[in-house]
């Protein structure tokens, strides 16, 4: 990669959207004034070293000169939060099931204790973020007045001086080739979910009713367990890999063509076991359709008649919907 290049995109990348073309263009006129007519590699890192630490410039073409946190010490700062911040909130996860777990005496329905347990963790979560927040900025503010520029944490790696050979390990990738953080989690997310509520589907897949006590009450389940636990060999590999892969992803950062085959085969193997699933004829827990027949004033044969349309448009929804993130995969993988 070309070194200016490499350099450039350092630095604009720490500065706000609307002024990196601008500084892009400055940036390389004042690089390609301070070169010689006929320049080598070695004059490029030379002018480099006289320009300094992307870090420093990139806050010398901010509009604030003054900051809460140096430039000098926003790096550490930053690798302090992003090493701090997941532990805490996977933390605060494992310590909200786990209480949920021990307080959940059986009473009311299950979906009830999912939601309140769901809503909890999140409020838990977003207070914990504050915190750790509120208490590292804290921290790195009276570190730095107090002792200076060289702040050193537990577990934080410190930086060695920058050089412009830093810049060969530099890569610029398309951002619609990226694949965010954001992505990933939601991936794992989406795993979590459907493992739960696939294994878990005849206690919270199904008919409620209000409690009298408020909230509500599981009637009955809707789908025959023993038929979707049939397919659970299969869904399990599927889980595993599907979590290897996001792990993968998490890794690479950008879809690449091993990526995006991988993904497509299990996406094709995910809707086939659905489609099994959904024509299978004891999908349906039997005495389940006489039930809504009886809520919906109406007969056991046009409640299956809806059914089998409601599966149909999803069989429908699952492989358009894939073939759509399939395209797109391969679609990025060639940028």
């Amino acid at each position: 990669m070309n070194l200016i290049d490499a350099y450039i995109h350092e630095v604009t990348k720490r500065i706000s959207k609307d002024k990196r073309d601008k500084t892009n263009l400055e940036l390389k006129s004042t690089i390609e004034d301070m070169l010689p007519e006929d320049y080598s590699e070695l004059d490029i890192k030379e002018v480099l070293k006289k320009l300094g630490n992307p870090v420093e410039v990139a806050a010398k073409y901010q509009d604030t000169p003054r900051f809460l946190i140096s430039p000098t010490v926003f790096d550490t700062y930053i690798r302090t939060i992003k090493l701090v911040i997941p532990w805490a909130i996977l933390i605060t996860i494992i310590v909200q099931m786990i209480e949920s777990i021990v307080l959940y005496n059986g009473e009311g329905a299950l979906l009830t204790a999912i939601i309140k347990t769901i809503s909890i963790t999140i409020s838990h979560i977003i207070s914990v973020i504050i915190y750790v927040l509120f208490w590292i900025t804290v921290a790195f503010i009276v570190i730095e007045r107090s002792e200076g520029k060289n702040i050193s944490f537990p577990l934080i790696k410190k930086h060695p001086e920058w050089t412009p050979d830093d810049l060969a390990k530099v890569k610029i990738i398309p951002k619609e080739k990226t694949i965010s953080l954001s992505d990933n989690i939601f991936s794992f997310l989406g795993i979590a979910i459907f493992s739960f509520a696939y294994f878990n589907a005849n206690h919270l897949l199904g008919i409620y009713s209000s409690h009298n006590k408020g909230g509500l009450k599981f009637v009955m389940p809707i789908f025959n367990q023993d038929v979707l636990l049939s397919f659970a060999p299969i869904i399990l590999c599927c889980i595993v890999l599907s979590v290897a892969l996001t792990l993968w992803k998490l890794k690479v950062g950008q879809w690449t063509m091993f990526i995006v085959v991988t993904n497509a085969l299990l996406q094709c193997i995910g809707v086939i076991v659905f489609i099994l699933m959904a024509i299978h004829p004891d999908l349906i827990h039997s005495p389940a359709v006489p039930y809504i027949a009886a809520i919906m004033g109406t007969t056991s044969a046009k409640i299956l008649v809806a059914i089998d349309r409601i599966l149909f448009i999803s069989i429908a929804i699952a492989i358009i919907a894939n073939a759509f993130d399939i395209y797109n995969g391969f679609k990025k993988a060639r940028i």
